[in-house]
C-alpha cells in the first residue's frame, strides 16, 4: 500500500460543513486536500489510495460516524487518523485512543500542535520506501460512549418530541433554579445536544430561551397590582431583586415597577354612561320626585283596582 502526498478529511459532522481554520492551515503548508462527504464510505479511498493522514472530522458525534472510524481503522490500519470534534467528554477521548487514533483533538484546533502533527506523519510515511502489507486492527472491547449513542439519526418528529418535554420541564420549574444538565437528562440526551436542539429549532440558546420565557412570564405577573414586583422576581426563578430588575429593565426597556405604570397608562379610559340621568333642572312637574314640590296634589291619582 504506497502512500500518496495528500491529506484525507472525512466529514462526520450533523451540521452544514464549512472550512475550518485546520483545513485553512494545511492549505497554506502545501498540503494537498481532499474531502469525503457525510454519506460517502471513506474505505475505498483508504485501501486504494492511502493518504499521509485521514481527519475524521465531528461536530457531535453519533454512533454511526463513530463506527466509520472504528472501521477505517480496523481495515486500514495502517493509515493514521486524527479525531477533530467539537463536543468533547473524557469517555469520547478514551474511546478514541483506544480505537488507535494517532491523536484527538478538540475545535477550536490547536494549530501548532496540528501541524506538527501532521508534519511528523509526513516524514515518517515519506522514509517508508517498502510497500506496507495490509494488516487488521486487533479487535479490542471498546464500547462507543453511550452519550454518542443516543445521537444516532435523530428524526424531526424524535427532535420536536425532545423539544417539547425540555419546554414543558421549564415551565413547570419555571420558579426554580435550572440547570442545562437538569434539563438535557430529563429530556435523555446531553447538554451539546439540547444546545444544538434548541439552536436549529427555536433559533435560540438553551439559556437564551429560559431567559427570555422568565420575563415574558414576569411581564405577565406584573399586570396584576395585587402582586408585588419581590413576589414576581422569585416567581420566575430569580433569587436577586437587584440583578432581577437590572436584567428586566435590558430586556424590556423599563424597569419592573415603570413597565407596571405603562400598563395602567396604556390601559382605556373607561366610557362615560351611554344614557346619563338627566338634569333635575330640566325634569317636569309631571317627571319630578312626588315630595320635590310639597304638593300632595302632585301625587297622581291612584288607580282603582278591580276586583
Amino acid at each position: 500500500m504506497s502512500t500518496h502526498a495528500y491529506v484525507l478529511v472525512v466529514l462526520r459532522t450533523l451540521n452544514e460543513p464549512e472550512e475550518k481554520d485546520y483545513v485553512v492551515a494545511l492549505r497554506q503548508k502545501g498540503y494537498r486536500i481532499e474531502f469525503i462527504g457525510a454519506e460517502q464510505d471513506p474505505l475505498p479511498i483508504l485501501l486504494t489510495h492511502p493518504p499521509i493522514v485521514a481527519c475524521f472530522e465531528y461536530d457531535y458525534p453519533d454512533l454511526q460516524g463513530l463506527t466509520d472510524l472504528r472501521q477505517a481503522k480496523q481495515r486500514a490500519a495502517s493509515v493514521p487518523l486524527l479525531m477533530i470534534t467539537q463536543a468533547h467528554s473524557e469517555s469520547l477521548a478514551v474511546w478514541a485512543f483506544r480505537t488507535r487514533v494517532w491523536d484527538y483533538f478538540v475545535q477550536p484546533v490547536d494549530l501548532a500542535r496540528f501541524l506538527g502533527v501532521v508534519g511528523s506523519l509526513y516524514q515518517l510515511r515519506s522514509l517508508s520506501h517498502v510497500t506496507q502489507e495490509r494488516k487488521q486492527a486487533p479487535e479490542v472491547l471498546n464500547q462507543i460512549p453511550p452519550e454518542a449513542r443516543l445521537r444516532c439519526c435523530p428524526s424531526a418528529n424524535s427532535q420536536q418530541l425532545q423539544l417539547e418535554r425540555a419546554i414543558s420541564y421549564i415551565e413547570q420549574h419555571l420558579h426554580q433554579k435550572l440547570a442545562q444538565a437538569e434539563v438535557a437528562a430529563q429530556c435523555g440526551i446531553t447538554s451539546f445536544q439540547l444546545s444544538r436542539l434548541f439552536r436549529k429549532l427555536t433559533g435560540n440558546t438553551f439559556q437564551g430561551f429560559l431567559l427570555e420565557r422568565r420575563i415574558d412570564e414576569a411581564k405577565r405577573l406584573l399586570a396584576n397590582p395585587r402582586t408585588s414586583v419581590t413576589d414576581v422576581c422569585f416567581s420566575v426563578g430569580f433569587r436577586d431583586l437587584s440583578y432581577f430588575t437590572r436584567t428586566f429593565q435590558k430586556h424590556v426597556g423599563h424597569t419592573p415597577t415603570l413597565y407596571r405604570q405603562t400598563l395602567y397608562v396604556q390601559a382605556p379610559a373607561i366610557e362615560s354612561d351611554p344614557m346619563p340621568i338627566p338634569r333635575y333642572e330640566k325634569l317636569t312637574p309631571a317627571h319630578r320626585h312626588p315630595l320635590a314640590s310639597g304638593n300632595r296634589q302632585d301625587l297622581p291619582c291612584p288607580q282603582k283596582i278591580q276586583t
